[in-house]
């Protein structure tokens, strides 16, 4: 009966080890400077905005439609809050 080896404890140069960045999705959709700045879909409502504003695409009609409500939601509660701060209601 032959004699196992022993595993070396450090890998070898052909042992391809797998890195926790092989179980995280696709970063290209997020836009550069996030990425350079570690903004991702983990980093909380931040990154989800820019996740879902990233990934649509102008071509599509639904999408644009998309990206009007959120403009329309974003700046007219800005606008709502300038005014209440100003006192014109």
């Amino acid at each position: 009966m032959p004699v196992k080896e022993d595993v070396p404890d450090e890998p070898g140069p052909d042992i391809e080890l797998i890195q926790p960045e092989d179980f995280l999705p696709a970063r290209g959709r997020y836009p550069a400077d996030a990425r350079r700045m570690g903004i991702d879909q983990y980093t909380g409502l931040d990154g989800a905005w820019i996740g879902l504003a990233s990934a649509l695409d102008p071509s599509k009609v639904s999408h644009r439609l998309v990206a009007m409500a959120l403009l329309v939601v974003f700046v007219g509660s800005f606008v709502l809050l300038l005014v209440q701060e100003l006192g014109w209601v």
